[in-house]
């Protein structure tokens, strides 16, 4: 829910999420970073296709692929949950490097397969 409150008892809502310094920004950018560039490598290794012609192929699916994991991260940090728990080597500053990296990668791709005119694999 919008008004629910954190573990220290103060009121989250989506404001406080998505602000700049929010939690929301950075984690959910960094996912779907993270799964763009992994479904994006892989696809060009399957089809031999750039990553701007899989996308105009089936937008849709993409776009309902990002709702979902944006949805599906919101809720959590809706309920106060500040994803500070780490799950074996899984930990919340494993996810925003990752998520970083994922994100240079992918913007880095879609530069390097505009000049060269090719997909980059």
């Amino acid at each position: 829910a919008v008004g629910a409150t954190s573990e220290s008892g103060k009121s989250v809502g989506f404001g406080d999420v998505m602000a700049f310094s929010g939690i929301g920004p950075e984690t959910i950018n960094g996912r779907l970073a993270m799964l763009g560039f992994v479904a994006a490598v892989g696809a060009e290794l399957s089809t031999g296709e750039p990553v701007l012609q899989q996308w105009a192929q089936e937008p849709f699916l993409i776009f309902a692929t990002f709702a979902l994991i944006i949805a599906g991260s919101l809720v959590p940090f809706l309920q106060g949950n500040k994803n500070k728990e780490a799950f074996g080597p899984l930990s919340p500053s494993a996810e925003l490097l990752n998520g970083r990296a994922a994100m240079i990668g992918f913007a880095a791709m879609l530069v390097l397969e505009a000049v060269n005119g090719r997909p980059l694999i």
